[in-house]
């Protein structure tokens, strides 16, 4: 079948194609997470644990379900294959995208399809989509159904789709099921998918045929339907907690205390690509738009980023998934695909000057374009590979391993919640563990699950429901009947202060309060010593989720041991977290009140404190 009505695909074009797509998928899997990481938690007990979590990603279910098959590596790393098996379907699809539009141009074929090449590796090559594609259910199931939405529209502007002919028909009600399906998958990627529909059909002058609304409209609510149907089966699900997974999904993640970047779309841009490649993308878009031949096809290289500037921007933390992911990769394709474009004429531009080495400027135009992918991959592999990232694994063995049997778990932030609950649910590591997070303790369904387990939580769970924090008699109660290890929360007061001790990764809380020597420092805090997970981050120097986990752990535990008037023991916990973080404002606020304190106990002059940074 003909591409564009212009040229056949040659030998040369499927070679380009199967670079295009095998190149990807390649690097990916090298890179693919072999073990448990921060970013995929949420994801994982959603698609392997079969655990309700917020609404869509069920289509990423059914790909993880059927990727658990595989008789290969761990359940991480089989999770990480249907991603990558994503990404090299959204890397086909950039490629026919990229072609059939150099391909409405004067430029040879074969140098269409070379830039149409480069276009797809810049894309899927680059930090963001690779950062999703190394991790079990990220975006990139939602970004290929947009793709391929965006792949059957160029047919339909390309033909007489508006009367009733078999391929039409077939065409609409396909691009129909397709918007359903990106919407139960993630409802931006069907906001923007309808939105290139609109914009596509608009400035070709297509529409469906009026007896076409109805079935087209009904297909895509059935498979909207089908798709988000798990969701509201699954807490119908004997000993279901998925009121958890949905509570902890719409809880701010930056209770762990890091913190969450907000970056604008511009600068995420100017980051990824570069001004050099940013400004070709918008001279070939521009250009694009204004050319009769490419205009009907430029509606979802404009969508991709007006939908990219028009959603909020949201706050992440990298220990969690970001929402709108997608549509900064599928913005970041749209200017690959722009900046080929962007090339290809300047390429022409060059040709038609007739000067001496017009020829060989044409030439390392297109080199020059050819180096963008190599650096993008470059820079891709210090954020996105995940295949040397352990570190997550070894703060679980840490966490988990150390507590005694039967223990229970505070925790106040989600993502040390998932990394716990994904520990015992995937793995079926210490199934005796209790965790316990606290934002939930205020439903109902949660206390109904949790005092079976334990009824002498049932204070704890009173505190919360009357008061919204904990208190001394509700935690002495839990920490009698089991050993109680908390996450600190900075709303407590001096009192439940005295019952704690570090202990490992936990701050352990005693039934009675404690006295200086029982809360001393036996050996070197486990943390901030050469130990476990500090050789992890210290040897990847590329996790950076786990050593911000890491690092607030220790400014948790100084802050604990400061205020119980043991300044001294807390400096090496400082030192701890000067090594995993560098040049952190806490380390330096923390010093001068630790010598402070240390100076004002052996008589010396008090230092001025105004201006020093607090915890």
């Amino acid at each position: 079948m003909r591409q564009t009505g212009q040229h056949e695909p040659n030998f040369v074009d499927h070679l380009l194609a199967w670079v295009a797509v095998t190149l990807p998928f390649c690097l990916t899997m090298w890179r693919a997470a072999a073990t448990a990481q921060w970013r995929g938690d949420l994801p994982a007990i959603r698609d392997q644990g079969l655990v309700a979590v917020g609404i869509g990603n069920n289509v990423s279910t059914l790909v993880t379900q059927a990727m658990l098959l595989l008789p290969v590596g761990s359940r991480s790393f089989r999770g990480s294959c249907g991603s990558a098996i994503a990404l090299a379907l959204a890397s086909w699809l950039l490629f026919r995208l990229a072609r059939r539009l150099l391909w409405t141009s004067e430029l040879p074929p074969r140098l269409g399809s070379l830039l149409a090449a480069i276009a797809a590796l810049t894309a899927t090559l680059s930090a963001t989509w690779q950062a999703e594609a190394t991790v079990g259910g990220g975006a990139l199931f939602a970004i290929v159904l947009v793709l391929a939405g965006v792949d059957v529209l160029m047919k339909l502007t390309a033909h007489d789709a508006a009367t009733l002919t078999p391929a039409g028909t077939s065409r609409w009600l396909i691009l129909a099921a397709l918007c359903g399906a990106a919407t139960a998958e993630s409802l931006p990627a069907g906001l923007v998918l309808m939105l290139a529909c609109g914009l596509g059909a608009a400035t070709a002058g297509k529409r469906p045929a009026k007896r076409l609304l109805l079935p087209a409209i009904g297909l895509a609510l059935a498979t909207f339907g089908i798709l988000i149907a798990p969701t509201w089966l699954r807490p119908l699900a004997p000993r279901g907690w998925s009121d958890i997974g949905a509570a902890l999904s719409s809880t701010n993640l930056t209770a762990l205390g890091v913190a969450a970047s907000r970056r604008t779309a511009l600068s995420s841009w100017l980051l990824e690509l570069g001004f050099v490649s940013l400004g070709l993308a918008a001279f070939g878009i521009i250009r694009g738009v204004f050319q009769d031949r490419r205009r009907a096809w430029m509606g979802p290289l404009v969508a991709f980023p007006l939908a990219d500037l028009l959603y909020p921007i949201s706050a992440t933390t990298g220990l969690s998934p970001d929402p709108l992911i997608c549509l900064r990769a599928l913005s970041i394709g749209a200017f690959a695909v722009g900046a080929a474009l962007g090339v290809g004429e300047l390429v022409l531009f060059l040709r038609d000057l007739r000067v001496p080495m017009a020829r060989t400027a044409s030439i390392m135009t297109v080199v020059f374009y050819m180096t963008v992918a190599a650096v993008t991959c470059e820079e891709a592999s210090f954020v996105a590979d995940r295949s040397e990232h352990f570190a997550a694994q070894a703060w679980t063995d840490l966490a988990l391993g150390e507590v005694r049997a039967d223990a229970a778990l505070l925790v106040h932030s989600p993502a040390l919640s998932w990394r716990l609950w994904a520990a015992q649910m995937l793995r079926g590591e210490r199934p005796d563990v209790m965790v316990i997070a606290a934002p939930l303790l205020k439903r109902g369904r949660v206390m109904a699950h949790l005092v079976p387990t334990e009824p002498n939580v049932t204070p704890l769970l009173r505190d919360f429901a009357l008061r919204g924090r904990a208190s001394e008699f509700g935690l002495s109660v839990l920490a009698d009947a089991r050993p109680l290890r908390v996450e600190l929360d900075r709303s407590w007061s001096p009192e439940l202060l005295g019952h704690l001790a570090v202990d490992g990764a936990w701050l352990r809380f005693a039934a009675e309060p404690l006295g200086r020597s029982d809360r001393a420092l036996r050996s070197p805090h486990q943390l901030a010593s050469n130990f476990a997970v500090d050789i992890q981050v210290g040897a990847a120097k590329r996790d950076a989720s786990t050593a911000r986990v890491v690092a607030q752990t220790l400014k948790e535990h100084a802050m604990a041991l400061c205020s119980l008037g043991m300044a001294k023991d807390s400096m090496s916990l400082v030192r701890g977290v000067e090594r995993l973080t560098g040049a952190d404002p806490f380390v330096v606020g923390a010093r001068l009140r630790i010598n402070h304190a240390i100076r004002r106990r052996r008589g010396h002059r008090p230092l001025a404190l105004n201006d020093l940074l607090r915890f």
